[in-house]
């Protein structure tokens, strides 16, 4: 591999890794936030004498319909239900999602929900091998009887780790736990620079639907009044109430 060739593979594992911890810190706050999104959201309507069943019952068939659900049989029960099971959903964007339903035959829909591209299969392999490689290392059926009980759990504990990062292509792990252990990685690198372009290309765009929930929103909320103003958006939103 060429020094440039090496600098954007480098550059662009970095940034890869980057998106992932970006994205993992950005779900947690999302769901720690839920409640109390909810609790501020039940807080403000108390304040502003608004009730919520009935702004629900009211409203049913918009809510069905802005978040995907089928309201031909719902009840007043069930919709509340769809808001209390489904909070995330109905907190999730700023403008309400775009919904395709065009018929398709049955023939025409496949048997899987996707289909890897020739590059992710092979991407797929050559890290499987990479896996295999650090498995002679970290399965429990190979570990050292020499070695402590402690160390032993770390070992256990970076295996899974290592399998975990296989089943949801987080490569970047494998290579990372290949240098800690001094394991030969894939030199595949034109094929990596290719498939990781196109990995932080579909990360860059869930980070920023990630960003743009209310949940999120709420988080980084500082004062009553944004709060407050956040609570109101989203209330036109759902009830298309103007304050």
């Amino acid at each position: 591999m060429s020094a440039i060739s090496k600098i954007k593979w480098k550059r662009l594992l970095n940034e890869l890794t980057f998106l992932h911890e970006e994205n993992d810190l950005i779900s947690t706050v999302i769901s720690d936030s839920n409640q109390d999104f909810q609790d501020y959201y039940q807080k403000f309507c108390d304040k502003m004498s608004f009730d919520i069943d009935r702004l629900n019952e009211q409203n049913q068939d918009r809510i069905s319909s802005l978040y995907g659900h089928n309201s031909d049989d719902e009840d007043v029960e069930s919709t509340k239900k769809l808001l209390e099971d489904t909070y995330n959903e109905i907190t999730k964007y700023f403008e309400p999602p775009v919904y395709s339903f065009e018929e398709k035959d049955e023939e025409e829909i496949p048997d899987n929900e996707y289909e890897m591209t020739q590059d992710e299969k092979e991407m797929h392999d050559a890290f499987t091998k990479l896996f295999r490689s650090l498995a002679m290392k970290l399965h429990p059926d190979k570990l050292s009887s020499s070695l402590t009980k402690e160390e032993r759990n770390d070992m256990i504990q970076l295996f899974n780790k290592a399998k975990k990062a296989l089943d949801e292509r987080r490569y970047f792990v494998l290579l990372e736990l290949a240098a800690r252990f001094n394991i030969k990685t894939p030199r595949n690198y034109k094929q990596q620079i290719r498939w990781m372009k196109k990995e932080i290309g579909v990360l860059r765009s869930i980070v920023e639907q990630q960003k743009q929930t209310y949940n999120y929103a709420f988080a980084e909320c500082e004062t009553e009044p944004e709060r407050d103003a956040l609570i109101k958006k989203f209330m036109k939103q759902l009830f298309k109430i103007n304050f």
